[in-house]
């Protein structure tokens, strides 16, 4: 896969950032703690190279939660509008999330698989095309569908 530019930021304009990296790993993930901040069924997760990536106005501020198996999930945001625009997760060393709805082109979101499937709400409609895990997938699982 070739290096995209993935230029995007927050909905009110605050943060803004620019990344050149391949799309490492994408998927859409069904847990509760993703569900809530994206107001939907689902929170979309884009895998890219951190030293690729710079903010190049504003900084987010970040929420920690607990998914589970001694990690920490570092969600940055807006603080004026909320916009959820990455993530870090402290089992993932150099790997930065970018969140989809902050790219200017989220269209290059193209999802390999559905994780915490079994917490899906009924309205909410599962990819039957790509491969879904009814919870976490274990790391060696995880990066199967990665490519570095």
């Amino acid at each position: 896969m070739r290096e995209l530019q993935l230029d995007g930021g927050c909905l009110c304009g605050t943060i803004r950032f620019e990344c050149r990296s391949k799309i490492l790993n994408a998927y859409k993930c069904h847990c509760r703690d993703c569900q809530q901040p994206s107001g939907g069924g689902f929170m979309g997760v884009m895998w890219v190279h951190e030293h690729s990536f710079r903010f190049v106005k504003g900084e987010p501020n970040y929420h920690m939660s607990a998914p589970g198996a001694g990690r920490e999930l570092h969600r940055g945001f807006c603080s004026n509008c909320g916009a959820t625009v990455v993530a870090r997760n402290t089992a993932a060393k150099g790997i930065l999330f970018i969140i989809p709805t902050a790219l200017d082109d989220p269209s290059v979101f193209a999802p390999r698989m559905e994780i915490w499937t079994g917490r899906t709400e009924r309205r909410d409609l599962i990819d039957t095309t790509i491969p879904t895990f009814e919870g976490q997938p274990k790391d060696e699982e995880m990066l199967s569908f990665a490519t570095f």
